[in-house]
């Protein structure tokens, strides 16, 4: 039972040790990704690159702001030594703060707060675009002070009801207008939008793929529904695209009662409309019936 515990203990510490030199390696990498800033360079795109990277890194608050110290140098540092010498544990948005007060553009937070809700999806945006670049807006204006921490979520989410294109089709599937009284976080919004993004954009690929070239579909078809048809121009397009080659043994959903058949291609070359179905015709030939 003693050699047990201890080998349980050892195999434990040794887990510890390992979860730390990962975190080390991770984080020192994380580190070299964040921009060098001095205070002579452009102030504005350093911000808004080293707020994302911060706010995307899963590691504790202490660890973020050696990374952010280690990136600055200069009169950039000294604001930072400043506040550390008044609050050792300073946090990291109190050092993004000081920084935009003192490298930042003069703007007020009414001035910070009108540029956001001002801000628009743009024709042709994708809605994951356009978030990212409202959270930005975002950032500046709780920096600014017009707005606090704790009202990001509700405030985004009602920009992006009201400023996103009308009757946006993935606004309408994650039903964002009706959850604007207990709205998600940044993260968990921008991974549900992406993941829409991708899903109309495969159900699009493969609507244009069962397309005829005079732009027959589905969607505007008013004849009778053919599914044995249908699931055929799916089979040839899903060999086509080379997905039964990556994905062996699968292949488009077969509707219900559609029995698989052999392909039927015409020959290449051959223009369409040339060949049809066979026809037969009973004819006499020297008084003996036959078919021709």
């Amino acid at each position: 039972n003693w050699a047990a515990a201890s080998a349980n203990d050892w195999a434990k510490a040794l887990g510890q040790i390992l979860e730390k030199v990962v975190l080390s390696q991770a984080m020192l990498n994380s580190c070299r990704e964040l921009r060098l800033f001095a205070g002579a360079e452009e102030f504005e795109p350093w911000l808004e690159h080293t707020t994302e990277m911060l706010q995307e890194w899963a590691v504790p608050e202490a660890e973020k702001r050696r990374c952010l110290i280690e990136s600055l140098s200069g009169p950039a540092l000294d604001v930072i030594r400043t506040l550390k010498l008044i609050d050792p544990g300073v946090s990291v948005k109190d050092c993004l703060e000081a920084l935009d007060h003192t490298f930042g553009s003069v703007e007020g937070p009414e001035d910070s707060y009108c540029k956001f809700l001002n801000s628009r999806q743009q024709i042709g945006e994708k809605i994951s675009a356009y978030i990212q670049r409202l959270e930005r807006l975002l950032q500046r204006a709780v920096m600014r002070g017009a707005v606090t921490a704790e009202q990001m979520d509700r405030t985004r989410l009602a920009q992006i009801v009201r400023g996103a294109q009308y009757q946006n089709p993935i606004l309408l599937h994650l039903r964002l207008r009706e959850r604007r009284e207990h709205p998600p976080s940044y993260s968990q919004l921008i991974k549900e939008v992406r993941e829409e993004e991708e899903r109309q954009a495969a159900s699009e690929f493969w609507e244009a793929q069962t397309l005829e070239p005079d732009g027959h579909s589905a969607g505007k078809c008013h004849n009778e529904e053919n599914p044995s048809l249908v699931y055929g121009k799916l089979r040839i397009s899903w060999e086509r695209s080379g997905s039964c080659q990556r994905v062996r043994g699968r292949g488009p959903p077969r509707p219900a009662g559609v029995e698989d058949s052999p392909r039927n291609d015409r020959p290449a070359g051959i223009p369409a409309g040339l060949i049809g179905p066979r026809a037969e015709v009973m004819v006499k030939i020297e008084g003996v019936e036959c078919k021709a």
